[in-house]
């Protein structure tokens, strides 16, 4: 026996609890089977016009344009996280023992300045100190 003559052996409340079962929902409609074929009908909502055309929703248009404000702070701190669980724990920090970064000392080729500058910052043979560079 195939699934639609399954379905054609089913009464109309028989036809409703499967679908309700297969779709997990509860519906209010009709189950018709037409040609072999059955199918759910919603019933019509007020809600909807006759030219089923779009509305703007006001509500939405008008916060669109509206900046944007900054409300009165509403918080207070209840003391809820105190106590040994929440505070830092002593413990020794790890030594910083890195190497100061090697300095190059430069001559700009524009003004003839004398700068130190960092040695990975420095490439190519023409060198531009800020102030001619427009950095500064």
């Amino acid at each position: 026996m195939s699934m639609d003559e399954f379905v054609n052996t089913l009464t109309d409340e028989q036809r409703a609890s499967l679908l309700k079962a297969l779709t997990g929902d509860d519906f209010k409609g009709e189950v018709k089977v037409d040609s072999g074929r059955w199918q759910h009908e919603e019933p019509a909502s007020e809600a909807v016009d006759g030219d089923f055309s779009m509305k703007p929703n006001d509500a939405l248009v008008s916060k669109r344009r509206s900046p944007v404000r900054a409300g009165k702070n509403t918080w207070v701190d209840s003391g809820e996280c105190r106590g040994k669980e929440v505070e830092t724990p002593d413990i020794k920090p790890t030594p910083r023992n890195r190497k100061p970064p090697a300095m190059k000392e430069v001559i700009c080729h524009v003004c003839g300045s004398k700068s130190k500058v960092n040695a990975g910052l420095v490439h190519g043979e023409f060198y531009r100190c800020d102030r001619c560079s427009g950095n500064k």
